[in-house]
């Protein structure tokens, strides 16, 4: 079975749920130690530099419908800078998902099995990974569409019962203390997460011909990322700047500080429940798209094969940051926000662009 078949729906909740989690819960503290009360300022630059990321690719795909994104690249840049450039990306999606896998071993490590071994918990959800992205990208959508409506519930619901503890007077002074360069610098971190939407280069043309496609894949960009700024402002007005920005998870800290007249209390189960879904979807699709994407320079392009190998790689590179300061906080400011977020943004943007001049150059021929 080798289903690629991707719905506009699945198309919807996929992107939807394997952004929202991840962003909510590793990047707050360090966006709003940058941007202090008006972190959710940054979240509205973030969900702009994503939505820009996503239209020019899909201005990409649009203009070759019928073909991969490895022979559109070849085709508008050239057959050898095209190549290289499709290698990078496909190299900087390898490195992603390893360092999603180790992310995901320091945070299920850290809460709830803190006795066993990390290399343990990564190889444990790489293998349950593999099975759908072996069968192809319509399994991870199906997947997606059984997942994605419980992790908006789970999502919205501990916010809403939370509104309890909120002060919108932490959210104050507007604008004061921060300036324009502090909100700028706090949005590179959620934005590294949501342009990740990038990936629609590989596989936009291989779900179904639909005219509500690019409608449903907008609408989940932007639902993820109005969730991210819903729980940035959340976090602030519940705790304030200076408490918010010293947790590693102010957000699962957040639904930990949850009570309902002690009724309903450890809401942060649910959050990490919906976390190891989210970021399950996410690994398939990145090994997806990079199994997919290499097979594609091989010389029997078997996809399928190419989803072991690839996972080899991605366990090994996963093992070797030394603690969860290096993933987290050093593996961002280093390689992600300097290198890895510009190539993504600007990569589409400029195959966009070239387009443009080629079109305009046609027309006064």
């Amino acid at each position: 079975m080798n289903d690629n078949v991707l719905t506009y729906k699945q198309l919807f909740w996929l992107f939807l749920s394997m952004q929202v989690i991840m962003n909510m819960l590793l990047t707050p503290s360090g966006s709003i130690m940058i941007a202090q009360q008006d972190a959710w300022l940054s979240a509205l630059i973030a969900i702009l530099i994503s939505l820009l990321t996503l239209w020019t690719s899909i201005k990409v795909c649009t203009r070759y419908p019928s073909m991969d994104f490895h022979v559109i690249i070849e085709t508008i840049a050239g057959k050898w800078i095209g190549r290289i450039l499709s290698i990078f990306l496909l190299i900087s999606f390898t490195i992603v998902l390893a360092v999603m896998l180790r992310q995901y071993g320091e945070f299920v490590s850290g809460t709830v099995l803190p006795k066993t071994p990390i290399s343990v918990i990564i190889f444990c959800i790489l293998v349950t990974a593999i099975y759908p992205t072996f069968h192809g990208l319509g399994v991870i959508g199906r997947l997606a569409e059984i997942f994605g409506p419980i992790l908006l519930l789970g999502i919205i619901s501990p916010i809403l019962l939370g509104i309890v503890n909120m002060d919108v007077k932490h959210l104050l002074p507007f604008w004061y203390d921060s300036g324009i360069l502090a909100i700028i610098t706090g949005s590179l971190g959620p934005a590294a997460f949501l342009t990740d939407c990038v990936l629609i280069l590989w596989i936009f043309n291989l779900s179904e011909f639909h005219p509500n496609k690019i409608k449903y894949l907008v609408w989940g960009i932007i639902t993820s990322g109005l969730l991210y700024l819903l729980s940035v402002t959340s976090i602030i007005a519940t705790f304030g700047v200076k408490i918010a920005s010293t947790h590693l998870y102010p957000f699962l800290i957040l639904e930990r500080y949850i009570s309902i007249f002690g009724m309903i209390e450890n809401l942060d189960a649910i959050v990490i429940t919906v976390w190891i879904l989210s970021i399950f979807l996410k690994i398939c699709l990145y090994l997806f798209v990079t199994s997919y994407g290499f097979s594609m320079y091989t010389a029997k392009k078997n996809r399928q094969k190419m989803v072991f190998y690839i996972a080899g790689i991605a366990f090994l590179l996963s093992l070797l940051p030394r603690n969860v300061v290096d993933i987290s906080i050093e593996f961002p400011q280093v390689v992600g926000i300097p290198f890895i977020l510009p190539f993504w943004v600007v990569l589409p943007l400029f195959l966009s662009l070239t387009i443009f001049i080629k079109d305009k150059i046609n027309k006064t021929q």
